[in-house]
Parts: structure tokens; sequence; C-alpha cells
């Protein structure tokens, strides 16, 4: 829909939602005349201000002449940010994620992401991974001890699973090299999800049909893992940020606790970057905004939710994410 607001305004009540966010005080014409040099009257600020609060976008508090925005300005205020950063490559241009281990599993990798992310939000984060059906590489039998050996398979993002696998009858080394041979170039090339398939269909001697067995039951476990993976970090910082609406705590808390915070919103709608206020959730919650977005990282697809109280540093956040978005993790 069109704004309904002329340019000099859209300016101003960018500028206001911008410096409240920041100083969390009531903006006043002054304020707004002094900062940016506007080449305009203070009366033309404070009336284009009350043509704003006349149409929504602006409250005055009783015992301050500046405003403070409503939530029809944090929606526009948010719009506007999407729209430049979508598009300004040159806002998305730094380093935010350091070099990830190839040898980290989900759990550790949505973990750390969490922590490190909150860290530089001061929010609640959470990142939910989920693994792509990805195609073999490399595929290895590496005995460990006389009955122990271990599955390794080398994954096309560069990952690599280790899976260890019990052999209840002695094997020569040779026999089990011909055996990773021969599954190496059956699976080469193959989604995951079809190893369990391949290895039921090969034809082994008599002696290896026990082995055979345990290597399905395994490449069946690795291939059939979670479909998503969670980490969570930060709830102490919204214990402070919204820290009367103890309800709201005690509910994201449970939710967290028992992975339910994806049905918060439907993640399967994330386009680029969305905001939503707690009226918009699919839970019963005050005080809160929520904040999604999509990536890819190592092989994975991942979600990212930044929840923090409704008067939070969106550009900071929405700048991060579209910069998480747009930067995968380097594969060395």
């Amino acid at each position: 829909m069109k704004s309904i607001l002329t340019y000099r305004q859209e300016l101003i009540l960018f500028s206001i939602v911008d410096d409240f966010l920041k100083v969390m005080m009531p903006i006043s014409s002054k304020y707004l005349i002094d900062k940016y040099n506007l080449d305009i009257s203070s009366a033309t600020v404070r009336n284009e201000m009350a043509k704003l609060e006349a149409d929504g976008f602006l409250t005055k508090p009783h015992t301050s002449a500046g405003r403070i925005p409503a939530r029809k300005a944090l929606r526009f205020y948010i719009d506007r940010l999407n729209q430049q950063l979508s598009t300004d490559s040159d806002a998305l241009d730094f380093t935010f994620l350091p070099k990830m281990e190839r040898e980290m599993d989900r759990d550790q990798m949505s973990r750390s992401l969490a922590d490190m992310i909150s860290g530089t939000t001061q929010y609640l984060t959470q990142v939910s991974l989920s693994e792509e059906d990805e195609k073999v590489k490399g595929l290895l039998l590496t005995p460990i001890t006389t009955h122990t050996l271990l599955l390794i398979i080398v994954l096309q993002s560069g990952a690599i699973r280790k899976i260890p696998v019990n052999m209840e009858d002695a094997i020569t080394v040779p026999e089990l090299e011909k055996l990773g041979n021969e599954l190496n170039v059956l699976t080469l090339d193959q989604p995951i999800s079809r190893l369990p398939e391949i290895i039921h269909a090969m034809e082994v001697r008599h002696a290896l049909n026990s082995l055979k067995t345990n290597l399905g039951r395994a490449a069946a476990e690795t291939a059939g893992e979670p479909g998503q993976i969670v980490g969570h970090s930060g709830f102490n910082h919204l214990i402070h940020q919204i820290s009367s609406d103890i309800s709201t705590l005690q509910l994201l808390y449970d939710d967290m606790e028992s992975d339910q915070l994806n049905e918060l919103i439907d993640l399967t709608k994330i386009d680029g970057v969305d905001v939503y206020f707690s009226d918009e959730l699919n839970r019963d919650y005050d005080s809160i905004s929520v904040i999604a977005t999509d990536f890819h990282v190592n092989g994975m697809n991942g979600n990212l939710m930044i929840i923090g109280p409704e008067l939070m540093g969106y550009k900071k956040v929405i700048q991060l994410m579209y910069a998480i978005r747009n930067q995968e993790m380097k594969k060395e």
C-alpha cells in the first residue's frame, strides 16, 4: 500500500523512531533540528510531528514536550529498514560469523551460534538447524579394536560423520578394506538417506552378514537423525528487559525448555527478515517482539529467532540477520 506520508514526514518519523530506540526518551523538535541540522524551522517540525500524532504514528507523554513512537511507527520503521537492508549490499558487507569447525555436530553448532548471536545482540536467541539430504562424497571403514570399527562418511558440504559399529565376527583387515572400497563406490554421490538401502542390497559372503546388518543400522541412525536441533542463549537478557512481565517470562521459559518456541510463528512463511509483535504471535504473550529469518550454513538449513522487548534495537538486529542470510560460513 502506498505511504500516506510525505517525504519530510517519513524522514522525521524514521529519525524519531531511530533515536528513541537508542535513548529511550521522548524526542522533541529541538532535538531533531540540533542533531540532524534540519533546514526547516522548529515550528514546521512541530507541525509535522502533530500530524504524525494525529495519524496514530506518535504519542505524547503528559510530562514531556517530545513524542514517542506508537506501534504504527514501529511497523513503518521496520518496513523501511527491510527495504534498505535487503537491497543495500554495503550494509551487509561485514564479517560476523566466525569459522565453524567441520567436526562440530549440529547440537554444538546451534548452541555456539546462539551464544554468539545473543552475545552480540543482548537478546534471547534461538538457532534451529536441520540437515539437508546431502550427497556422500566418501566412505571409509576403519578398525579401532578387534570388535569395533568406525564408519566414516564424508558429505558434500565437507562435514564428516564418524559412527562406531560392532563387529561380532573376526574380520581381516584386507576383507574390511575390500568391503569399504565397495561401499565407497556404491555410495559415491548418493544421498545419505539411501545408505541403509544400498547397504541392505549388497551381496556379501555369509561371514560378513552380521557386520552388514550392523552397518545398515548405523547408516539408518545417521541418515535418520532428528530433523531439527535447537540451541538457545540469552534468556537472562530478557529477564532484565521485561522484568515486570513475570507471566510472559514464565511462558517463554517453559516453551524454550520444551523446544516449542518455533510454534510462536509459522516458520514456513518467513520472507527475508520478519518482525512479529506480541499480538501477532501464535501464543498468548505480552511485551515482546520476535525477529525471524532463515539461512544456510555448512550443508544445513537454519532458522534464527531473536526475542526481545517490543521497543528493541531493530536496526542492529535486522542488519545482523541480513548479514547472516547473505554470508556463507567458510568451508575450509
